[in-house]
């Protein structure tokens, strides 16, 4: 049943935003499960990759996941069962919800007339959601998103949706701040994105359920020398903990205290200070990288390089991040940190 028919209409300003550069690096997908029963591959990409795009896009929004945008997804559409989505994410037969003339289809009883001229929803006298997530026409311009990096933000198309609804919990906080691990945060914004209390219900459900899902393990790749690995490993272990500013543990860690503490597990001495461990070790391109490489990256937070990384192996590197986010596994290349990416050197020689 659609059920998201019923959310407000926003004001008009149109919005695009452009993360298809991710469609050709390291996919986030990496973090999720590589299958989830129940949610088409192609679907499950979409949510993961908008759930990774939005903190670069909406830095006060944090801890938004894949299982949130899943568990709207399997309200709003049932997860697109019965249809076809091809690689590029467009949906066929395309989702399109009952007519919101005000009669109570979709359980609205107030007409919402045509504002698409029926571009999205073949409806030119009154509007109909539109899409695996339900968007309204009226809304589109607002938080429509070109999520595949075709040129054209299409509801229809489920890296679109998916990002449009990530967006949408976002921005309809008015500007403040949303932590989408906090349960009451979460709930107030789903109410927002339908102001109906069985669909909350509904949908913090199924986000229960993925939440449920067993959590995908990294390791680290192969390659390094003996310390490295052992530095490597032992930054593994830190994740989920939280950033702390000055953090060296063990509670939590800033991103210079990460890796100082993994060399120092692994008997080696670094420096304690980012713009110091750009100093150290040997020099090494991108195409060189081994587990315990230290990744350098100029984020504008101070003297460059400001932000420091551990790479593990297989793409992927250990992240302390920022103030308000965890110690976390993510691709090193991505739309946020590849263009920043200042050098990387071998601590281990």
């Amino acid at each position: 049943m659609v059920k998201a028919a019923i959310a407000g209409a926003a004001a008009l300003l149109l919005f695009p935003v452009l993360v298809g550069a991710a469609l050709a690096g390291s996919s986030p997908r990496s973090l999720a499960p590589a299958h989830v029963e129940g949610i088409p591959d192609v679907l499950l990409d979409a949510y993961v990759r908008a759930a990774a795009a939005l903190e670069g896009m909406h830095p006060r929004c944090t801890g938004m996941r894949w299982q949130i945008l899943a568990g709207i997804g399997s309200i709003e559409s049932d997860l697109l069962a019965g249809r076809t989505i091809d690689a590029r994410g467009d949906v066929d037969p395309p989702v399109i919800g009952p007519r919101l003339d005000g009669t109570g289809n979709g359980g609205n009883t107030t007409p919402h007339h045509d504002t698409d001229g029926g571009r999205w929803d073949n409806d030119t006298e009154y509007d109909r959601a539109v899409g695996p997530n339900q968007h309204l026409p009226s809304g589109w311009d607002t938080y429509g998103a070109d999520g595949d990096g075709d040129g054209t933000a299409d509801p229809h198309n489920v890296y679109d949706s998916a990002l449009a609804s990530a967006r949408h919990l976002c921005l309809t906080a008015g500007g403040g701040p949303v932590d989408f691990t906090d349960r009451d945060q979460l709930d107030a914004t789903l109410f927002r994105y339908n102001p109906s209390r069985a669909y909350v219900e509904d949908v913090l459900a199924e986000i229960d359920r993925f939440d449920a899902l067993p959590a995908p393990t990294a390791a680290v790749g192969r390659g390094g020398s003996r310390a490295g690995r052992t530095a490597a490993q032992w930054a593994l272990a830190q994740v989920g903990k939280p950033y702390i500013w000055g953090g060296v543990g063990p509670a939590g860690f800033d991103c210079s205290g990460l890796t100082m503490k993994a060399w120092e597990a692994a008997g080696v001495d670094i420096p304690r200070v980012t713009t110091d461990q750009a100093r150290i070790g040997t020099p090494v391109s991108l195409n060189e990288l081994q587990p315990d490489d230290l990744l350098f990256y100029d984020t504008g937070s101070g003297p460059s390089p400001s932000h420091v990384t551990m790479y593990i192996g297989d793409g992927q590197m250990i992240n302390a991040p920022s103030r308000g986010k965890t110690v976390r596994v993510e691709p090193v290349q991505s739309d946020y940190y590849t263009p920043r990416f200042t050098q990387a050197v071998r601590p281990s020689g």
